[in-house]
């Protein structure tokens, strides 16, 4: 009998062990950190994300204790009051995520059509945000495509906004 109780012991710890690993190998959320711009415009009108209400905002602290994370907004927000630049930390973050967190309702109801660095993809709010893309959306009515790439959010600029920020030292 207590060989079957220590053998039902151990197989209990190789479970629970087992589990543990393959929850931090494969279901665990990775945490990244890289910026994306962004650019949307609503017939023909550019939208500004600059404001407080966009913000990702966490207080900061003094003592080791960190405030609960909220794994969506941690996929994708804006910070700093930066309006074009996303902040992706999670490596499954989709541009819908960043447009979910910052609550702008994408317009089904009208055409949306998208350019991820100069090229034109489907389905949007499900594409993959990659460090330095840069994203033009256009809902509704617009005017020469070419014209408003022009105007995109350049690696450059992403580049310069990552390295300053506000948010208490991390970005």
């Amino acid at each position: 009998m207590k060989k079957r109780i220590v053998l039902l012991l151990l197989v209990l710890i190789f479970l629970g062990l087992g589990g543990y690993f393959y929850y931090e190998q494969f279901l665990k959320p990775q945490v990244v950190h890289y910026h994306a711009g962004f650019q949307v415009y609503v017939d023909g009108k550019l939208q500004d994300f600059s404001g407080l209400k966009y913000m990702h905002v966490v207080p900061c602290t003094t003592d080791d204790h960190k405030a609960e994370v909220d794994e969506q907004e941690e996929k994708a927000h804006l910070h700093d009051f930066v309006g074009e630049v996303a902040h992706v930390h999670r490596s499954n973050a989709t541009w819908g995520d960043l447009f979910t967190n910052i609550k702008f309702r994408v317009d089904s109801s009208k055409s949306v059509v998208a350019y991820v660095n100069g090229e034109k993809v489907d389905g949007i709010l499900h594409y993959p945000i990659k460090a330095y893309d840069s994203l033009v959306l256009f809902i509704g009515k617009h005017g020469d495509v070419e014209e408003y790439l022009k105007k995109a959010v350049k690696k450059e600029y992403v580049q310069k906004v990552e390295k300053k920020s506000d948010g208490c030292g991390e970005s």
